[in-house]
């Protein structure tokens, strides 16, 4: 049996015997994770303060970046069906767990893409001294995500690998695309409008 039927028959079991409390539970971390619009609420309040702000930018543009190659590249050229199209069994889990409907296709993960798109850009743009609580909690956070993606039948368990690997992936490449655009900025400066967006701080107004 693969990993991936694995996982499918262990979060399987939890809707069996613990449905009542893990349907409506891994329902909410789903929804949290939709479009990773959570993340992007928390990224946009980094950006209203000077020394967040290129935090929540590289977060911003590493959950964009993913999205583009996932939903434009990958998954139109894989076409991965989702696991509850795939045969009647996995059908038939996907009903017990509510038989929510998704779009597109299977391969990767959005949900995991994105919240390890944002907790690795937080890790790497971060102070040292955070560092060690923004991974215990991405570590929970993306455990989570993996296992309502799966508990619905929504995802393979490789389809949120993939979705992981692409989010560190892309937290670098956002991070090195924001420095070149800071250093651009830095340089021009004296400009009116790279000043603004430099040292502009909503919750400190002298800079």
């Amino acid at each position: 049996m693969t990993i991936d039927n694995l996982v499918i028959e262990f979060v399987h079991s939890l809707c069996l015997r613990y449905g009542d409390f893990f349907t409506p539970f891994m329902r909410i971390i789903s929804i949290l994770g939709e479009k990773c619009v959570f993340c992007l609420i928390i990224s946009f309040f980094l950006l209203l303060r000077k020394k967040t702000r290129w935090i929540g930018l590289t977060a911003i543009l590493a959950i964009f970046l993913g999205f583009i190659f996932a939903d434009f590249i990958l998954k139109p050229t894989i076409m991965r069906e989702r696991p509850y199209l795939a045969n009647n069994t996995f059908y038939n889990y996907w009903e017990l767990a509510g038989a929510y409907q998704e779009t597109n296709y299977s391969m990767p993960s959005g949900h995991s893409l994105g919240i390890a798109a944002f907790f690795v850009s937080l890790f790497i743009t971060s102070p040292k001294a955070t560092r060690k609580i923004i991974k215990n909690i991405g570590i929970v956070a993306t455990i989570l995500i993996v296992l309502s993606r799966c508990y619905f039948m929504h995802h393979y368990f490789s389809d949120c690998v993939v979705g992981i690997i692409i989010g560190f992936i892309m937290a670098y490449i956002a991070k090195a695309i924001v420095k070149l655009i800071y250093s651009f900025l830095k340089k021009n400066e004296d400009l009116g409008a790279f000043n603004f967006i430099l040292n502009f701080d909503m919750f400190n107004k002298t800079g």
